[in-house]
């Protein structure tokens, strides 16, 4: 059994809560006197029923939206591995470059709209702003005028090998016509090229004119940057928008030299951000540095990590713990999660409504690196209260307390 000296003032707080509540509890008690008859009639059919809910009520704390805006309550699945087996080490977010996007045009242009704000979803082929380009409209131009000289000589090319063979038309000339389609044709394929190097389509038709230009998005994303206004003339070299995938990003780790040889791909990896509530984010090792950096003694490790609310940003700092792969891997909890309920280890795990928390009973294993193995009670990616057991568990007493004087 774990003890635990802790602040009181919130506890104090919450059982005032508490008892305030108790008449609800001996309004109902008196509800049951009222109706003992009834009672004693259906006590053979609901008897074992009633006494199993009751006995969940018991362990369960329900939190009205009041109280639940006093306290700190942090839900986070179980980790799995073992807790004396984790390497401890910093850790530093940043986003996966294969999912950051920094666009511009690809020739000078100038912007004519501007079509996105910062926060925006962006999808693959959003047009972000509109831009219009002299030599955009050049090259265009000079295809259109490619189009027609190759039709034109096209048709001269078939005439001309018609004619040669009826014997009308000398061989000199039919070669003529026909080296003349060719060089149009080759001429019309590198604008097309041009065009292509542009970032534009050769099929594209823009009723807007030969300048405009669309610039696209080539990611999913959301718009972190808008460095554009309306009359400004970009460059080939500009990026003014920065499109961010933030559903994976990178937790790059700072392992240091004495644990490297307890690393491989495939280690689990938890990685908690303590910034505002404590959150717990769960990974692989999927790259081990090959250098040590001379000046803090530390191997860099990374770990993708899914983080579908997007609230993980670049700069984030947090610990990383490491876990070797293990076939005796139990549930996980941070310490903090494990409380003691009238002698009873507990961990809370939400319940079916909203403000519900059940006392869950469990049995400990070993305690390291802020972490407490659990042998039985709960599983492995169980939701369970990872930060504000301590409140809940003071609320609970409170509740019993209040209770067991209605009696």
């Amino acid at each position: 059994m774990l003890q635990r000296t802790r602040r009181l003032p919130l506890a104090l707080l919450l059982a005032a809560l508490f008892v305030s509540g108790a008449p609800l509890a001996q309004e109902s008690h008196a509800g049951e006197d009222e109706g003992v008859s009834h009672q004693d009639q259906g006590k053979q059919g609901h008897g074992e029923e009633s006494e199993e809910k009751h006995n969940e009520e018991e362990g369960a704390v329900h939190l009205t939206e009041a109280q639940q805006s006093l306290l700190d309550i942090s839900v986070s699945p179980a980790s799995s591995g073992r807790a004396n087996e984790s390497i401890k080490a910093p850790v530093e977010i940043m986003f996966v470059p294969d999912l950051v996007a920094k666009v511009g045009p690809l020739l000078e242009a100038k912007v004519s709209k501007v079509l996105v704000d910062l926060g925006d979803r962006i999808s693959t082929g959003d047009t972000l702003a509109t831009l219009d380009s002299v030599m955009l409209a050049k090259v265009r131009a000079r295809m259109q005028s490619l189009i027609a000289k190759k039709t034109a000589a096209e048709a001269e090319y078939k005439r001309e090998r018609s004619l040669q063979k009826q014997g009308i038309s000398s061989e000199e000339e039919f070669l003529a016509a026909k080296a003349r389609f060719l060089t149009m044709a080759a001429e019309l394929n590198a604008a097309r090229e041009e065009l292509k190097a542009y970032g534009v389509s050769s099929s594209q038709s823009d009723a807007s004119g030969l300048a405009s230009y669309a610039l696209k998005s080539p990611i999913n994303g959301v718009l972190e940057k808008r460095d554009v206004v309306i009359g400004q003339t970009l460059s080939a070299s500009d990026t003014p928008f920065l499109v961010v995938n933030n559903q994976k990003v990178w937790a790059m780790i700072k392992v240091a030299e004495s644990d490297i040889d307890q690393l491989t791909l495939g280690n689990d990896v938890r990685i908690e951000l303590p910034s505002g509530k404590l959150r717990v984010y769960s990974g692989k090792v999927s790259w081990i540095s090959t250098q040590l950096d001379e000046t803090s003694r530390t191997v860099l490790v990374r770990t993708e990590v899914d983080t579908p609310e997007g609230y993980l940003r670049p700069g984030m700092f947090g610990t990383a713990l490491i876990s070797s792969p293990s076939d005796a891997a139990l549930p996980l909890v941070p310490r903090d999660a494990v409380q003691t309920v009238e002698s009873r280890d507990v961990v809370f795990v939400p319940g079916a409504e909203r403000g519900e928390y059940q006392a869950t009973p469990v049995k400990i294993g070993a305690e390291a690196n802020g972490w407490i193995e659990i042998q039985e009670g709960i599983r492995s990616g169980q939701s369970v209260v990872a930060k504000g057991a301590f409140d809940l568990m003071s609320a609970l007493t409170a509740k019993n307390r209040s209770a067991s004087h209605g009696h």
